[in-house]
């Protein structure tokens, strides 16, 4: 892929004999410090850069995989829609809206799809290549000049989650709770009060929209997840998991 500062030229030339194009390409690292301006250049400034070669290069669609990041923060009250005043809470969220923006002012025929993803899981998710393949084989609903979030059809919670792992591990969920003051004051003590806090925390976003469209979304998210656990089981060793109330500890 050329660089940030290259001009549109450069990105056409990469397009040669290309009918559709999928942007999934970006930069997020939470665990490192990264700039905002990094996040503009890298998540902003070479998508949008690429939507407009694209809109003078291709006969067919462009699709920007961007993240719910766009839409909300990590913990948002009620259920999170399209339809919602996008309010990103971090540099993130704030460089891959401003990406949906750029990618909708260069296609005026609105031959593009932005998705919203939530936490994206499958067998192998750390390999790529294998979601690009099966999102290649599914069939493309009109979606034109759109945005969608991406969710399964019914929320879970972390016990939940927790539960199904465990089951597919061929483990009892072992599950008990704990006061909510007596979790924090411990966090507090380790110097974890944030995460825990994103980690107890509610993100609840509807993919009714996208649904409308055609497209179906997994209604049975835990049995998915059992699954998975089920096929990872041989890769991982695994002692005791303890989980308590919303939140999940492990010990390796």
């Amino acid at each position: 892929m050329p660089l940030p500062d290259q001009t549109t030229g450069a990105f056409e030339g990469i397009l040669g004999n290309v009918d559709h194009v999928v942007h999934l390409a970006a930069i997020h690292n939470p665990q490192f410090a990264v700039s905002a301006d990094t996040y503009r250049r890298v998540n902003c400034v070479l998508a949008a850069k690429l939507a407009h070669a694209a809109n003078e290069t291709i006969a067919g669609k462009f699709v920007f995989v961007s993240t719910i990041r766009a839409q909300c923060g990590r913990l948002h009250e009620g259920v999170a829609q399209e339809s919602d005043e996008p309010r990103p809470t971090d540099d993130y969220g704030r460089a891959k809206l401003a990406a949906e923006h750029e990618i909708a002012d260069a296609m005026p025929f609105n031959n593009f799809t932005i998705l919203r993803p939530m936490l994206v899981y499958g067998t192998g998710m750390g390999g790529n290549l294998a979601i690009l393949l099966k999102l290649a084989a599914l069939p493309v609903p009109r979606t034109d000049g759109g945005t969608f979030i991406v969710s399964d059809k019914t929320p879970v919670t972390i016990p939940e989650i927790v539960a199904a792992a465990r089951r597919g591990l061929g483990r009892n969920p072992n599950l008990f709770s704990c006061p909510s003051w007596l979790l924090m004051s411990a966090a507090q003590i380790a110097g974890q009060a944030d995460r825990l806090k994103r980690l107890s925390g509610d993100l609840v976003a509807s993919s009714e929209k996208l649904q409308t469209t055609g497209w179906v979304a997994v209604e049975d998210s835990l049995r998915r997840i059992e699954e998975l656990s089920t096929a990872l089981a041989p890769s991982h060793r695994y002692r005791e998991t303890l989980a308590i109330g919303p939140i999940l500890t492990t010990f390796f």
